[in-house]
């Protein structure tokens, strides 16, 4: 399969006209989830929410540093959506982006992991299906940008956007279709073909890739590299010599520390391609 990713609240409402915003502690992130080795960090806030987009109710967990609760009116925060994989938000996916929604969270990000697939009711998909209904879970995702940039505690000009496999297919189909998106990060992901030639706009991205993806193969990544490069937008591709598909326990620490200090960066310039083991 192309994106699959196998064994791979808040304290008040969110005042958003036709949504719907519930607030609670984290519920569905804890169940069928903690096995799979994530637990909630302490040092994490972590709580559940919701919007509707296009009638359907979206589950949205809310990962924020304590000081960002949601009535404080903070402010100054920066936020991610955290997008997962076709596996979606249950198993072994599901720890995955919620540990990277925790490092997020711990290095000062207000991280938003949104189930995405209630906008079509899926669990999981195929290829077929994705690239159907990509076009639907884009809307989904864009609703998402609303629903965020009502957060008190979020910077609105820093809404960026992080995916994982799947997840990364839809951040790029994101960053094309929504001017708010201030940057993306692309692991192990690329373009549906259906979008790929309508693209001619991207916010800053950075792509990690394995160069032994056998899943979605570095070519994908390459082929948005192209089109980044076409479209003079400041990108950096960073390949893992002889690592598959996702980053694994050794080279995980390396993408979160890229993905910190390419989120962190006051500006964005240039086009780099480099190798993990390179200097």
């Amino acid at each position: 399969m192309r994106r699959s990713f196998g064994a791979a609240a808040l304290g008040g409402a969110l005042a958003l006209a036709g949504t719907l915003a519930g607030c609670g502690p984290l519920v569905t992130a804890a169940e069928n989830v903690g096995t799979w080795g994530w637990h909630p960090d302490h040092a994490v806030q972590h709580l559940d929410t919701a919007y509707v987009s296009g009638g359907a109710r979206v589950e949205v967990e809310r990962f924020a540093p304590h000081a960002a609760r949601l009535g404080s009116h903070a402010g100054g925060y920066p936020a991610v959506l955290v997008l997962h994989s076709s596996d979606g938000v249950r198993g072994p996916s599901g720890a995955i982006v919620r540990r990277w929604a925790d490092a997020l969270a711990r290095h000062g990000y207000v991280a938003y992991v949104v189930h995405y697939f209630d906008r079509t009711g899926d669990t999981r998909t195929d290829d077929e299906r994705e690239d159907r209904v990509f076009p639907t879970w884009t809307d989904a995702l864009q609703d998402a940008v609303t629903f965020v940039r009502r957060d008190p505690a979020v910077d609105t000009a820093r809404v960026s956007a992080f995916g994982l496999s799947l997840g990364g297919y839809m951040a790029l189909a994101l960053g094309a279709a929504d001017p708010r998106v201030d940057r993306l990060v692309v692991l192990s992901g690329g373009f549906f073909d259906a979008l790929a030639p309508t693209v001619h706009r991207l916010p800053p991205t950075l792509l990690l890739h394995g160069s032994d993806d056998d899943v979605v193969p570095l070519s994908a990544a390459q082929r948005v590299e192209r089109t980044l490069a076409r479209l003079h937008v400041p990108h950096r591709l960073v390949v893992y010599p002889g690592r598959g598909h996702g980053l694994d326990a050794e080279t995980r620490p390396d993408g979160i520390a890229r993905t910190l200090a390419f989120l962190d960066a006051p500006t964005v310039a240039g086009a780099v391609t480099e190798r993990r083991d390179s200097p």
